[in-house]
């Protein structure tokens, strides 16, 4: 890590808290969040508050900060840019990108490829089901690939093999290398600043909140109050300052990580969304485009030479949608993109780390940014709103079969699909990260499950 000043909360004069200590404190284990504090429906396209005119509208909003028009970097040649609006072009002229079955259709099909990719060695996750790492997944079936996986090597943490449910991930063509990671858990807080520290890590994007429906989705890794200092096994970290944007939807956090056997220091800036809904999308483009414009900024300013940190809940479906929809932005900005090809990059993330872009409602959130993005780069009208679409019944391609995730085990070798005997385990309280367990299935003739992340339970929280 490189050497920053130690922050005045880790001082002499440090802050004290509420017993009159000027002790760090420490979380191990820290009480799970009780609440949540942040308790806000998404609003509706329309505005809450209604005015006469949009002059007084001015005068009450303060205006999110504006994404448009979308131009390319000064850097790109005239032949490139001509590729890029050729591309858009061909992009927003297909019908098919605006046919809800089609659309549906592909999903599918991705969903088929990912059940495919089962039967390859590259894809086995045999090390996440060992049994000294079992209980460090949130999820049973949301699990990285031991062959694409982020490994930590702190020798107190007394794994053999480095795990951590993270996943690294490089796009063709793209310049933001990424992690994608689940969030952490109350066993897995000095996993998590482990995994910081020896990846220099410096940006952190966070799409959930605490606790969703009364569930907990992710556990607090960061002090509750500005100046506020917590203890994370050989980490001390302290929340430096909150800034909020005009958006309300999402802020920024700026904490100091402390190493503490040698006082090296490193400041990272946490982006946290707080209004994705909890199924599936939010429900409209601008507050998120804006944030990943914000996100950029930060990245160039603070992270430019070392991977983005992004998580969910199980860190595939909320966080996967923002990674596509990144791509896509940085290839029309640097002038590289040539054609726009939406179920081969989803595939290329589940490739990386399954169940990328998770449901069908992301998807198509995907497919709408898309076409954003295309129309303000060639200066055309925004695409209405989305239209409410029905499945299609019979699609084209064969149902899916959907395997159980394996059980914790000791051997080295993940049970097949094919072995006799192998059935898939029951799906009573599923608990979905991205999908109401109650909605309708993401796919047409969609088998009863498991359809996302099943938790765990209080196991895992252990």
């Amino acid at each position: 890590m490189s050497e920053v000043t130690t922050p005045s909360a880790l001082d002499g004069d440090q802050q004290k808290d509420e017993t009159g200590t000027s002790e760090p404190k420490s979380k191990t284990p820290p009480p799970l969040p009780s609440f949540n504090p942040i308790v806000k429906e998404p609003a509706g396209d329309t505005d809450l508050i209604q005015f006469e005119n949009d002059e007084e509208r001015a005068a009450t909003v303060s205006t999110p900060t504006a994404v448009t028009p979308m131009e390319t970097e000064s850097a790109v040649t005239p032949e490139a840019e001509s590729k890029v609006k050729e591309a858009l072009q061909k992009f927003i002229d297909d019908p098919d990108t605006t046919n809800m079955d089609v659309i549906a259709a592909h999903f599918v099909k991705i969903r088929q490829e990912q059940e495919k990719l089962r039967l390859d060695h590259k894809y086995r996750t045999n090390i996440p089901v060992l049994v000294h790492n079992f209980f460090f997944n949130r999820y049973r079936d949301i699990l990285p690939y031991d062959e694409n996986r982020i490994i930590i090597t702190k020798s107190r943490l007394n794994s053999s093999d480095g795990y951590i449910n993270a996943s690294p991930i490089q796009l063709p063509l793209g310049k933001t290398s990424f992690i994608a990671a689940q969030a952490p858990l109350l066993s897995t807080l000095e996993h998590w600043w482990t995994m910081i520290d020896e990846h220099g890590i410096t940006l952190v994007i966070i799409l959930c909140k605490l606790m969703e429906t009364n569930k907990v989705k992710c556990e607090r890794y960061w002090p509750e109050a500005v100046g506020g200092c917590e203890v994370y096994g050989d980490y001390e970290i302290t929340l430096e300052e909150e800034k909020y944007y005009d958006d309300d939807e999402y802020m920024l956090r700026i904490l100091t990580m402390v190493y503490v056997p040698t006082k090296q220091t490193r400041r990272i800036h946490q982006l946290h969304y707080r209004e994705w809904p909890d199924h599936g999308c939010p429900s409209g483009q601008t507050q998120l485009l804006n944030m990943i414009e914000i996100m950029d900024s930060l990245r160039e300013e603070v992270s430019p030479n070392s991977p983005m940190l992004v998580h969910c809940s199980a860190g595939v479906g909320r966080t996967g949608t923002i990674i596509a929809i990144n791509h896509i932005r940085e290839l029309i900005k640097a002038g590289t993109l040539t054609t726009v090809d939406l179920p081969e990059l989803v595939m290329s993330l589940r490739r990386q780390r399954g169940s990328m872009v998770q449901t069908i409602d992301q998807y198509e959130f995907v497919n709408t940014c898309i076409h954003i993005y295309a129309r303000r780069y060639l200066g055309l009208p925004e695409p209405p709103p989305k239209y409410h679409f029905k499945l299609p019944a019979t699609p084209e391609c064969e149902p899916v079969k959907l395997i159980a995730p394996p059980t914790p085990t000791a051997s080295t070798e993940q049970p097949q699909a094919n072995v006799a005997g192998y059935q898939p385990d029951p799906v009573d309280n599923i608990v979905e990260d991205e999908v109401d367990a109650a909605s309708v299935p993401d796919f047409p003739e969609e088998p009863p499950a498991p359809t996302g992340p099943e938790d765990l339970g209080d196991s895992a929280a252990n």
